[in-house]
């Protein structure tokens, strides 16, 4: 399904469907690193507006392991995952246990360390 497709769902107000289905792209191992990046976003947005913080948060640290493992430097790419791991320690701090929320931190400080 398209990502024009599933925003329709997601701005119909049908999350359930909408993640059904970009979970299955995220897994695909044929989508390109930047359209699941995409997708990542778009699951933890959808997950924190059915009030599941906790998986809102799981899903900003699997974009940030997305970013990751794209090619690149590693500086220019952890300046752009250093966002979405303060929004996953964020959503932890809602809706997740301790233990999450200290993951979350420490990544973004491995971040903030490698952006330098």
């Amino acid at each position: 399904m398209s990502l024009q497709e599933i925003v329709v769902m997601i701005h119909n107000g049908e999350y359930s469907r909408a993640i059904a289905s970009m979970e299955l792209d995220v897994k695909d191992g044929t989508k390109p690193a930047s359209e699941r990046l995409e997708y990542c976003k778009w699951l933890a947005e959808c997950n924190k507006r059915l009030g599941d913080e906790d998986e809102c948060g799981d899903w900003y640290l699997e974009a940030v392991k997305v970013i990751l493992s794209m090619p690149g430097d590693k500086g220019t790419k952890a300046k752009e995952a250093i966002p979405l791991a303060q929004s996953a320690m964020e959503a932890y701090e809602k809706g997740g246990d301790a233990a999450d929320v200290l993951v979350a931190a420490r990544l973004k400080q491995y971040l903030l360390g490698l952006s330098k």
